[in-house]
C-alpha cells in the first residue's frame, strides 16, 4: 500500500545492507534527493519505537487521520509504527530550519523533521513555554498551518540538533572521540563552543569531500538535468571498486553506486553544515573580538570571556599613580589587571533542562595576577562570580571584563606596564626610600590581619620578602599551577521528549523519543590545554624558578610590596609608587665637624671592617678574626659619649650615608625591659642588621650599659644578656650616651673604641652656622624651581649670612652658660626662616579673620624676605628665657647637675695625667738589651701635665659664683646682655666686613676668637690632617662611595 505525502518523490529500487560510517542500518529503501517514496506493505518493525508508540496514550486512531481518500475510495492508513518506518528512512534534506520551541519539539507530518541542522532560537517567553510543554505532556494546542519563522531580531539561537550520520561522524573524527551513535540526532547547547574551536578542522573535512566527491556531484547533477541516468562511478573511485573481481558486475556496479551516493550525500551535509556555522554560530563569538558589543546574555559569557584574556577589574581608589590606596576608607581589592586562566560555566542538570538560565546559576572565571614570593614569580589565583542575571546587561557593569572594554584602555594599560616595570627593577634592589601611607590589604582585597591598621611612613627601608614572608607567612603568595584538561564529553537526555504525529491536529502519535544532549564539550578542554602550553608559568611541569617576566606579562604584577621600615623597626606593605631608590646625596661624613682625629679614626675602623667583610665573603677559608675563639669579636663596637647634640648620633648617620649602607636604629623601647624580651630582639635585630649590611645604631644605650648592683637582679639580667650579644656581633655598632658615668665596667674590654664628644668649640659652631646657611639656600632654590609659575611661588629668602655669622659668634662669646648644641642650632635656623616668611606674609595672616576678599587682595610676590641676626636674636630671647628659668627651678646648670651625679664632665679637657711614661725607641731595634728602659732615672713633676680648667670652665665656674650671689637677692632674672650689630651689619644685605673688624686665628680646637667667613682654611680637614695624612682616605671620596 502506498502512502500518499504532500511532496511525493521517486523511488528507487531496493538496496541491500548498507553501513555509513561503520554503523549498521537495517535494510531499507534508499531514498536519494529528489526521488518519489515508495514502500514495502511490510516493514521490518522497530521494537523500541513500538513499544512507545503503544504504551503512548496519543497513539489512539481517529477516523479522519486513518483514511485515505483515493478515487473516490475509502484506504486505512497504516499501522504507527509502519508509518513511523517509512517516515524515518526518508531522505534528509540538506538545509537548516529555525523553529520556536513547540516546533523544535513536535513534528507533523512527513516533511518535518527531516533537516539536517535543527535550529531552537529563544525568545523572552520561551521560558514559559518550555515550562507548560513540560506540565502538559508535551501537548500544545497549535494550528494547523505552521506558524511564521522566529523573528531573528528578537530570538536568539539556543539549541542545535544535527541530524546528519556523515556530520556527526566527521565531528567524532575531529575530536577524537569514539563510540557515537551517529544514527540518534545529537543536540548541541549554546554557546556551541565545540562548533567554533573544531570549524577549521571541520572545513578541512569538508575541503576534502569536495576534492573527493565533487566532480562526481556535478555530473549526477548535470545528467540528473538531462534525464539521462546517472553513471556509476566515476575516476579514481570506479577504479578503486572495479579491482575486486570475485564479484560480479551487477553487485560490484551496485556497490560503486553506494559509494557515490554516500558521498555525494556527505558532501552536501558538510557543505550546509560548513556554511550555518560560519553564517550563524561565529558571529556570535566575532561580536565581542572588539569592543563595539556593549551587552552580553548570561549564556553568552561563554563567548566573552576567552582564555589568555587580559581582564580589568576596576579599583575603588582609581586608576591614577598619584593616588595613595592606603588612604582610601575602602578596603577594595586594588589588583587592577587579571589573566583568564580558566572558567566554570554552569553545568545543565539532566532531565529538566535550565539552558535558558536560573537563578540557581552562576557563571566562575578563575584568573590569575603575578607574584614574587622572594625567589620567584608565580601566578596566584583569584575567582570572580558572577550571578545569574535575565536579558542583557552592560558589560563594563561586570565585576570584571576584558581590558578592550575598559574605558581609555590604552592609558590604563600603558600604566599597568610601567607599573610591572618599576615593580620588576625595585625587586632586584635592596635599600630604597618610602614616603606615602601603608597598605592593609592584599593585591585580592582581603585584609592582612597584621596590618589593619594605616600609618604613614617616610623613612629608610630594606625590601626582603623572604624575611618578611617568613615572618608574615600569612601574606605568601599561593602560586597556582595546573594539569593539562582530560577530554570529557558529558551527555544527558531532555525530559521533554521529540514527538512525531502524523499531521497538525497532533491526534495521533507516530513515534516519541528523548532527545540526545551535549551538555558538556571537550572544546573548553581544549582552550585550555593550548592556553597552558602558552603560559609556562602556570603549568605543573614547570619546576624552575621563574626569575624573569614576559612583556605582556607585566600588567599582570602587583601594586604592592613587604618592606622592612628602619624607623619603625617592622615590616609594613608598601605602595610600589611611593617607593624610591636612594638619592645620592652631599657626603655628610664630610661636613661632620668634629673633632678630626675622631673622623680619622672612625674612618680607618670602618674602612677596614667593609674590607674584612669582603675578604671573608669572597674567600671563606680565610680567618680575619684577631680573638681565637672563632666567630668572637668579629664586630666593631664604637662608643660615642658626650653632651647632648655635639655629633653623637649624626656621626653613625654619617658613616652610613658615607660607606652607602643603611642605618639600623634601634631604642631599648624597641627591645624590651624584660631579658627573654631583650634577648629575643636583640637576636632578630642582630641577625637583620647582619642579613642587610646595616650600620646598628643604638641610641641612649646607657639603660643597657648601666653599672650592675647587688641586688637588682633584673637589671643585671638585662646587663648580662647585652654584653653577651656585644661579644658574638659580627657588624658594626655603634653606641651613643650622655650618661657615660653609669656604664657598667666591663663593657670598658668589649668596646673597640671610645670617643668623646667635648661641648662645641667656637669654629665648630661658625662651621654648623655655615652648613646650615648652605642648606637653607639649597632648599629654597629647589622650592623656587618646583614652584616655578605655581600659585604658591614666593620670593627667594635672602640671607644675610654675614650678619648671621657675626651674630653667631658673638652670641658664643657673651654666653658661655647658654651655648647652643648642634640640633639647637639647626633648629634656630627653622624657627628663624619661618620668622622670616612670616614677615613677608603678615599683611595676608592679619586678615584671615576678615572677609576673603582682603586677602585675595594680598600680592604673594610683591613683599620682601630677608633673613639675618635679627631673627635669631629672637630665636636666642626665647631659648635664653627657658633656661633662666629651668636653672632658677633646679638651682643648677646642665653641666652642674651632670657633674653632681656623676654622669657626664663636660667641662674636661685632657692634658694627661700626673704621670705617663712615654716608649723611647733604642736605635739598636729589636736586639736592644733587655735591662734598657724608657723610663727616665729620676721623675721630675711637670705642672703641663696637670688638669686644668678650661677656658670655657673658668667662664662657667665664674658665671657659677655670680648666680649663686644672685640667688635670695630678688635677681631672680638677670638683665640679658644686647648684640649691637657692627655699622655694616643691619637688617638689610651689606658689604662684607674687613679683615681688621673679624680677628682670624688657625682654626685649632681651642680657638675661641673670631674668623674670617671667607677664609677656605676653617674648619678645613686637610689643615686639621696635614697633606700626607688625608692620602688614603676615601671616606669622603664620592667616587669610593
Amino acid at each position: 500500500m502506498i502512502l500518499e505525502l504532500d511532496d511525493p518523490r521517486k523511488a528507487l529500487p531496493d538496496q541491500p545492507e548498507n553501513k555509513i560510517g561503520g554503523n549498521d542500518r537495517d535494510q531499507v529503501p534508499r531514498i536519494d534527493e529528489g526521488a518519489t517514496l515508495s514502500t514495502k506493505e511490510s516493514v521490518d518493525e522497530d521494537e523500541e519505537d513500538k513499544a512507545k508508540v503503544t504504551a503512548s496514550p496519543d497513539a489512539m486512531w481517529v477516523e479522519s487521520a486513518n483514511t485515505n481518500i483515493t478515487d473516490g475510495k475509502k484506504e486505512t492508513a497504516p499501522e504507527p509504527d509502519e508509518a513511523w518506518n517509512q517516515i524515518k528512512d526518508l531522505p534528509k534534506i540538506p538545509s537548516v530550519r529555525m523553529m520556536a520551541f513547540n516546533e523544535f519539539k513536535n513534528r507533523h507530518g512527513a516533511d518535518e523533521g527531516r533537516h539536517i541542522i535543527e535550529v531552537f532560537r529563544a525568545g523572552p517567553t520561551s521560558n514559559e513555554e518550555i515550562n507548560r510543554l513540560r506540565r502538559d505532556g508535551n501537548r500544545a494546542s497549535r494550528p494547523l498551518s505552521d506558524p511564521d519563522s522566529p523573528d531573528p531580531k528578537e530570538t536568539w539561537i539556543q539549541r542545535v540538533r544535527i541530524q546528519s550520520e556523515p556530520i556527526l561522524e566527521n565531528i567524532q573524527n575531529v575530536t577524537n572521540a569514539s563510540g557515537w551513535d551517529v544514527a540518534r540526532p545529537w543536540t548541541f547547547l549554546r554557546p556551541f563552543d565545540c562548533f567554533a574551536f573544531f570549524q577549521d578542522k571541520m572545513k578541512d573535512k569538508f575541503q576534502m569531500l569536495e576534492r573527493q566527491w565533487g566532480d562526481a556531484e556535478r555530473l549526477y547533477l548535470e545528467r540528473q538535468e538531462s534525464g539521462q541516468a546517472a553513471e556509476v562511478g566515476t575516476g579514481d573511485n570506479r577504479m578503486t571498486l572495479l579491482e575486486d573481481g570475485d564479484e560480479s558486475n551487477d553487485k560490484r556496479d551496485q556497490r560503486i553506486r553506494d559509494r557515490e551516493e554516500e558521498g555525494v550525500i556527505a558532501l552536501r551535509h558538510m557543505r550546509c553544515y560548513v556554511e550555518f556555522v560560519d553564517k550563524e554560530i561565529l558571529p556570535l563569538w566575532d561580536r565581542f573580538t572588539d569592543s563595539s558589543q556593549r551587552k552580553v546574555r548570561f549564556r553568552d559569557l561563554m563567548m566573552l570571556f576567552r582564555y589568555g584574556d587580559i581582564l580589568y577589574s576596576p579599583s575603588d581608589a582609581g586608576e591614577s599613580k598619584d593616588s595613595h590606596l592606603s588612604s582610601s576608607e575602602t578596603k577594595s581589592m586594588h589588583q587592577t589587571a587579571w589573566r583568564l586562566d580558566d572558567t566554570t560555566v554552569p553545568r545543565m542538570q539532566d532531565g529538566d533542562l535550565e539552558d535558558l538560565g536560573s537563578v540557581s546559576q552562576y557563571f566562575e572565571i578563575n584568573c590569575s595576577y603575578i607574584d614574587h614570593d622572594g625567589h620567584s614569580y608565580g601566578a596566584v589565583k583569584h575567582t570572580f562570580t558572577i550571578e545569574f542575571f535575565e536579558g542583557e546587561k552592560d558589560i563594563t557593569s561586570l565585576p570584571v571584563y576584558p581590558m578592550r572594554f575598559a574605558k581609555e584602555s590604552e592609558r590604563i594599560i600603558t600604566r599597568l606596564q610601567e607599573q610591572g616595570h618599576r615593580y620588576q627593577s625595585l625587586i632586584k634592589e635592596r635599600h630604597l626610600r618610602y614616603e606615602g601611607w601603608t597598605m592593609t590589604s592584599s593585591p585580592i582585597g582581603t585584609t592582612e590581619p597584621e596590618f589593619r591598621s594605616r600609618e604613614h611612613i617616610d623613612s629608610e627601608v630594606i625590601l626582603d620578602l623572604v624575611e618578611g614572608l617568613q615572618q608574615y607567612p600569612s601574606c605568601m603568595p599561593n602560586f597556582i599551577q595546573y594539569l593539562p584538561g582530560v577530554d570529557n564529553w558529558i551527555l544527558g537526555e531532555d525530559n521533554v521528549e521529540i514527538k512525531h504525529w502524523s499531521d497538525g491536529t497532533e491526534a495521533r502519535l507516530l513515534h516519541a523519543m528523548k532527545e540526545k544532549l551535549v551538555l558538556h564539550d571537550i572544546a573548553i578542554t581544549r582552550r585550555f590545554n593550548v592556553h597552558l602550553e602558552k603560559q609556562r608559568i602556570l603549568s605543573w611541569e614547570n619546576t624552575k624558578p621563574t626569575t624573569a617576566v614576559h612583556k605582556e606579562d607585566l600588567i599582570l604584577l602587583p601594586r604592592r610590596l613587604m618592606v622592612y621600615a628602619l624607623r619603625e623597626r617592622k615590616f609594613i606593605m608598601v605602595d610600589i609608587w611611593f617607593l624610591e631608590s636612594i638619592q645620592e646625596q652631599v657626603n655628610a661624613f664630610r661636613d661632620l665637624k668634629i673633632n678630626p682625629q675622631h673622623k680619622r679614626m672612625i674612618r680607618s675602623l670602618v674602612q677596614a671592617h667593609f674590607r674584612h667583610q669582603d675578604i671573608e665573603k669572597s674567600h671563606p677559608q680565610i680567618e680575619l678574626g684577631q680573638d681565637i675563639i672563632q666567630g668572637k669579636g668579629s664586630g666593631l663596637i664604637i662608643l660615642l659619649h658626650g653632651a647632648p647634640g655635639v655629633g653623637k648620633t649624626a656621626t653613625a648617620q654619617a658613616v652610613a650615608q658615607a660607606s652607602k649602607r643603611p642605618l639600623f636604629p634601634i631604642t631599648c623601647g624597641d627591645l624590651g625591659f624584660t631579658p627573654e624580651e631583650v634577648e629575643r630582639a636583640l637576636s632578630d635585630i642582630t641577625r637583620l642588621s647582619h642579613l642587610w649590611n646595616c650600620v646598628l645604631l643604638l641610641d641612649e644605650a646607657d639603660i643597657f650599659l648601666t653599672r650592675r648592683g647587688m641586688n637588682d637582679f633584673k637589671k643585671n639580667a638585662l646587663v648580662s644578656v647585652f654584653l653577651r650579644v656585644l661579644e658574638y656581633y659580627s657588624g658594626i655598632l655603634f653606641l651613643t650616651t650622655n650618661r657615660v658615668g653609669t656604664l657598667d665596667e666591663a663593657f670598658k674590654s668589649r668596646i673597640h673604641v671610645s670617643l668623646y664628644y667635648g661641648t662645641l668649640k667656637r669654629n665648630q659652631t661658625l662651621a654648623i652656622f655655615q652648613v646650615n646657611i648652605a642648606r637653607l639656600r639649597e632648599i629654597e632654590s629647589k622650592k623656587q624651581e618646583h614652584l616655578k609659575g605655581d600659585e604658591w611661588q614666593e620670593p627667594v629668602l635672602k640671607i644675610d649670612d654675614k650678619s648671621i655669622m657675626d651674630y653667631a659668634g658673638w652670641y658664643f662669646d657673651n654666653y658661655p652658660e647658654q651655648r647652643w648644641n648642634g640640633r639647637q642650632i639647626r633648629n634656630a635656623f627653622q624657627i628663624a626662616s619661618s620668622l622670616a616668611q612670616y614677615d613677608m606674609n603678615k599683611t595676608s595672616l592679619d586678615v584671615w579673620n576678615d572677609d576673603k576678599a582682603n586677602e585675595e587682595r594680598f600680592d604673594r610676590t610683591a613683599a620682601y624676605q630677608i633673613l639675618n641676626w635679627i631673627q635669631f636674636d629672637k630665636v636666642a630671647g626665647m631659648i635664653n628665657e627657658f633656661d633662666v628659668y629651668l636653672q632658677e627651678t633646679t638651682g643648677m646648670t646642665d653641666v652642674d647637675a651632670a657633674r653632681i651625679d656623676r654622669t657626664r664632665a663636660d667641662d674636661f679637657e685632657y692634658r694627661g695625667t700626673v704621670y705617663r711614661p712615654r716608649y723611647q725607641p733604642s736605635e739598636a731595634g729589636p736586639g736592644r738589651p733587655a735591662g734598657s728602659s724608657s723610663q727616665p732615672s729620676s721623675f721630675h713633676h711637670d705642672s703641663r701635665s696637670t688638669p686644668r680648667p678650661s677656658a670655657q670652665g673658668q667662664q662657667q665656674a665664674l658665671y657659677q659664683i655670680e648666680r649663686r650671689e644672685n640667688i635670695g637677692t630678688g635677681h631672680r632674672q638677670r638683665q640679658r646682655r644686647q648684640y649691637h650689630p657692627p655699622q655694616s651689619t643691619s637688617a638689610t644685605p651689606s658689604k662684607q666686613p674687613s679683615r681688621a673688624q673679624m680677628d682670624f686665628h688657625e682654626p685649632y680646637w681651642d680657638d675661641e676668637t673670631h674668623v674670617d667667613l671667607n677664609d677656605p682654611r676653617m674648619l678645613d680637614e686637610e689643615e686639621y690632617y696635614g697633606h700626607s695624612s688625608s692620602q688614603g682616605d676615601h671616606l669622603d671620596d664620592d667616587i669610593e662611595y
